[in-house]
């Protein structure tokens, strides 16, 4: 497998600002099953049938499962690769044009800058159609720890709704049509018997910064 070769002007989701947040904020989750080993630890003295039938193997396991997050989803974020363009990055840039990447089993991918990425149902491998052509990405290995604990459909899954979501707002800072805009220009150049009334968008209402959006869909839903 190719190495890091990571293409000019990219930065992967787990060196921007928001990906560092989210890799810390599940490190700090050691701290809840660490707590309980050290109470069970000291407990182990007056209770040791308690400390060694209870509190140790609750922590142990739950200490387990927050390593196995956070290994998967530093997988995950580290797989994903943006350009200065896209508007994950906050820092100040003269790129105007937003690009996404893919680290595939071969190497770095820039993707097509049109399609959204699906379930290509062979093995791990994720498809994007555009027209009659279609490209097939291969996921790269997983870490072997989370490769023996963890199910590879979740892992895939998510990866799908990443790169997604990345090229959804690619997609929105480059300007590109979609089918939304289509249709409302098909109503502006047709007779229809039903009107419909479009809602009036003013760029800036929401004042959600990309990070905040970055944040929000980081949380796996269970």
């Amino acid at each position: 497998m190719a190495e890091e070769n990571l293409p000019n002007g990219f930065l992967k989701l787990s060196e921007i600002e928001s990906g560092k947040n989210i890799l810390k904020s599940l490190i700090k989750k050691f701290l809840i099953p660490i707590t309980f080993i050290v109470i069970g630890l000291v407990t182990y003295f007056s209770f040791p049938i308690l400390s060694i039938m209870f509190i140790l193997p609750f922590s142990s396991i739950l200490f387990l499962v927050y390593l196995i997050e956070y290994y998967k989803k530093k997988f995950i974020i580290s797989t994903i690769a943006i350009n200065l363009g896209h508007p994950w990055v906050e820092e100040e840039h003269e790129v105007d044009v937003a690009d996404v990447a893919f680290k595939t089993l071969e190497g770095w991918s820039i993707l097509p800058h049109k399609g959204r990425v699906k379930d290509n149902l062979e093995l791990n491998e994720l498809l994007i159609e555009v027209g009659s052509s279609e490209s097939i990405f291969k996921i790269p290995k997983v870490n072997y720890f989370v490769d023996i604990v963890s199910n590879k459909k979740n892992i895939k899954s998510e990866i799908i709704k990443w790169l997604n979501l990345a090229l959804a707002l690619r997609d929105a800072q480059n300007a590109v049509e979609d089918d939304i805009e289509k249709a409302r220009d098909r109503e502006d150049g047709e007779e229809l018997d039903v009107q419909r009334i479009w809602p009036e968008t003013n760029p800036g209402d929401l004042r959600v910064k990309p990070g905040a959006i970055f944040r929000n869909f980081s949380k796996s839903k269970k």
